[in-house]
């Protein structure tokens, strides 16, 4: 499989891994979905299999802060070299980013859009967003991890990101799994899977590791049930879009909140999106004071994630940004009216 590397290498990578001593106390960093959780399992298996020490595997939620908050639990733990997957640091936090690898051996691997500042930095991995994080790193474990064992895994991340849509990604699917097409692929194994996998995080919210040792341990049956009720949630929440959403066609954008008690808001947006994948969805969520938003435009006819950056330009502890076709915000519900005006003009 070729990987479509914007910078750095798997020679790069191997060589980090390599420099790490025996006894060395290393950390893996994760985003909180299906790709970084896939992510984190191929990670662990590469570093395990080259008796490397891993010490903590965590879920990271996306913040200004987000780098500077996880360095104390590092030092605490005695972290001495971490691995982050699939968060965009560079950009979402940069100053935290910059100061860890004063402290300690950092190693990004990451499909986001590289922040210039960082384009001569070691130590970091910047693909295409077509390439999911989750797909490079199966593939820099390629002779040191089992690939028959794990591609139902690669296959699932593939899929949960949208990486399928690239030509060569869908052709590595249909290898391991010559049925799936692009009409049916959400209802194949590699969609179920990654369907499943993704209720799990959602639900097991407070306890996402739970979520973690079953995938690494392959044993998705405990979650059947779980993903039925969040699949319920999910249509109930599509058909009160239809009813009740903000619609501006003139303008090719749709504006809507959606309420519950779970953490459904870019599975929705995801889904809700394919209705018109030449228009821009903007979902939002509220909770405890914030607001998070999640913006796609399957047809990149928006950059979304300019659009986010945009939104959020100035306001105190706002985030936004990600893909062209996919991104997210989060601000405090205090400054709803400003980002709302941003985005309508």
């Amino acid at each position: 499989m070729k990987i479509d590397y914007i910078k750095g290498s798997r020679e790069d990578f191997l060589k980090f891994v390599d420099s790490i001593a025996d006894g060395e106390r290393v950390g893996v960093f994760i985003d909180i979905d299906v790709d970084g959780l896939s992510s984190g399992v191929f990670l662990e298996q590469i570093l395990l299999a080259e008796k490397k020490n891993v010490v903590m595997v965590e879920f990271l939620d996306r913040g200004n802060d987000m780098v500077k908050e996880v360095s104390v639990k590092i030092e605490d733990a005695g972290i001495t070299k971490a691995f982050f997957c699939d968060m965009g640091i560079d950009s979402i936090d940069f100053e935290g980013f910059k100061s860890l690898r004063e402290e300690i051996g950092v190693f990004l691997i990451d499909h986001h859009p590289m922040n210039e500042e960082v384009k001569d930095w070691d130590n970091i991995i910047k693909t295409t967003s077509d390439d999911c994080s989750a797909m490079v790193c199966f593939f820099l474990g390629e002779d040191i991890i089992d690939f028959d064992e794990w591609k139902w895994l690669c296959c699932s991340a593939i899929f949960s990101d949208y990486s399928y849509k690239a030509k060569k990604n869908m052709d590595y699917i249909q290898s391991v799994y010559p049925d799936v097409t692009i009409d049916n692929i959400s209802s194949t194994v590699p969609g179920l899977n990654g369907r499943k996998i993704n209720s799990a995080i959602i639900y097991y919210d407070d306890n996402k590791k739970y979520v973690y040792d079953l995938v690494k341990h392959r044993d998705l049956d405990k979650i059947e049930e779980i993903h039925n009720i969040l699949e319920d949630e999910i249509e109930r929440l599509i058909e009160n879009f239809s009813n009740n959403a903000e619609h501006y066609d003139e303008r090719g954008l749709h504006f809507h909140e959606i309420d519950s008690k779970f953490k459904v808001l870019s599975t929705v947006t995801s889904l809700v999106s394919k209705m018109k994948p030449e228009h821009s969805f903007v979902f939002m969520q509220r909770r405890q004071g914030v607001m998070k938003f999640s913006a796609r435009n399957q047809g990149n006819t928006e950059d979304v994630a300019a659009l986010m950056k945009k939104c959020v330009a100035g306001l105190e502890d706002a985030s936004g940004g990600g893909h062209k076709a996919a991104a997210a915000a989060k601000i405090k519900e205090r400054d709803l009216d400003i980002f709302k005006k941003r985005l309508l003009e």
